[in-house]
């Protein structure tokens, strides 16, 4: 059984934990939260072996607002100091934390306790940081799946225990759940949350984390047609449809266009990042970029140059508006790329030979 590991609170020097100001609610936080990226600096070797807190600063220059830190095994008091060594640099620099745990339990054994495991994790991780980092958001399973997406009622009870327990500790705690079928928008609906709890829980979903994908001999983006635009607006507009319905608000905790191989993204790529990213900002819904390892090099310290232009469109999109002029689009779009090109981003971005990475889950 996972023994929980209590700590005292910290106490941070930026202010976060002291300010004053109005009550933080959910959708203040979802407002804060803006774009973000999965992060794997505390799931894989690698990841942990070569963050630098100097990474955040560089997350932060370039325009993110969150992390979501992946997360797996159990609450070592290692891994607990390591996820504190994550938050501490994250707030030094003005970046949300989002934990996100794998609940590899609900794979690797399926006789086993599983709530009893997920429920032990979050109260060892909720004790170590109780009353301490407001900021920082706990996203209960990283993505349901295996037996949990045939349960759904064993899916509810596990985030009601979870909550229970979580609030039962730190009461003002940000918490994300994630519908079943691998958090799929259209899901959402099944979650059953608690009472009077939209101030702070948020639900979590994925859509295209790592690109359109062939699905029935088809893929749902090609030429970017009506048609495609049309299903991913639909896919969107069911994550608003059931943030109107219960007023709780919503994250989206992964999206990609497909392995770039650290090369020059395609034109469907671009049109792609384009359109979701208009199309979620639009919806002002916030979202994270998956994953850190197609973009930086943790081991160089440097943003990967190839996929700048794809990175800058999924940050800050020039989106088209209905009363514009055929082309005008494309006009902007080539000045605010001549505006990126600054001596201070080309040195950022040094030029780094394409490295083996760790697959990270959608």
């Amino acid at each position: 059984m996972l023994k929980p590991f209590i700590a005292a609170a910290l106490l941070f020097s930026t202010g976060w934990c002291v300010a004053a100001g109005p009550a933080l609610t959910a959708s203040r936080y979802a407002e804060q939260l803006g774009v973000g990226m999965d992060v794997d600096w505390a799931r894989t070797e690698r990841g942990i072996r070569e963050f630098d807190p100097l990474v955040v600063r560089d997350f932060r220059a370039k325009g993110f607002t969150h992390v979501r830190i992946r997360v797996a095994g159990e609450p070592t008091e290692a891994r607990l100091i390591h996820l504190r060594k994550l938050v501490e640099a994250c707030e030094q620099y003005g970046v949300i934390p989002v934990i996100a745990y794998q609940a590899d339990e609900y794979k690797s054994d399926p006789q086993a306790d599983n709530e009893k495991e997920v429920v032990n994790w979050w109260i060892a991780v909720a004790h170590y940081f109780a009353k301490s980092s407001p900021l920082l958001g706990f996203d209960l399973i990283y993505e349901p799946a295996d037996k949990l997406n045939h349960n759904l009622a064993s899916l509810n009870r596990v985030y009601e225990k979870t909550i229970k327990a979580i609030h039962s500790i730190d009461a003002q705690r940000m918490i994300f759940v994630a519908p079943r079928l691998r958090a799929t928008p259209e899901d959402l609906a099944g979650l059953k949350l608690p009472a009077h709890s939209q101030n702070y829980v948020l639900a979590e979903w994925h859509i295209f984390p790592w690109g359109p994908l062939r699905s029935n001999g088809k893929y749902p983006w090609t030429s970017g047609s009506a048609t495609e635009k049309a299903a991913i607006r639909s896919r969107i507009n069911a994550a608003l449809n059931w943030q109107q319905k219960t007023g709780h608000v919503s994250w989206v905790g992964g999206w990609g266009v497909g392995e770039s191989s650290h090369l020059s993204p395609t034109a469907s790529q671009m049109a792609f990042a384009t359109f979701m990213a208009c199309e979620l900002q639009k919806a002002k819904i916030p979202y994270a970029i998956n994953a850190d390892f197609q973009f930086y090099d943790g081991e160089e310290g440097a943003w990967r140059p190839g996929p700048e232009p794809l990175l800058q469109v999924m940050i800050a999109p020039v989106c088209e508006k209905p009363d514009e002029k055929p082309g005008h689009h494309a006009i902007k779009s080539s000045a605010r790329d001549a505006a990126h090109a600054t001596p201070a981003a080309a040195s950022t971005a040094k030029s780094v030979a394409p490295s083996a990475s760790s697959a990270g889950q959608g």
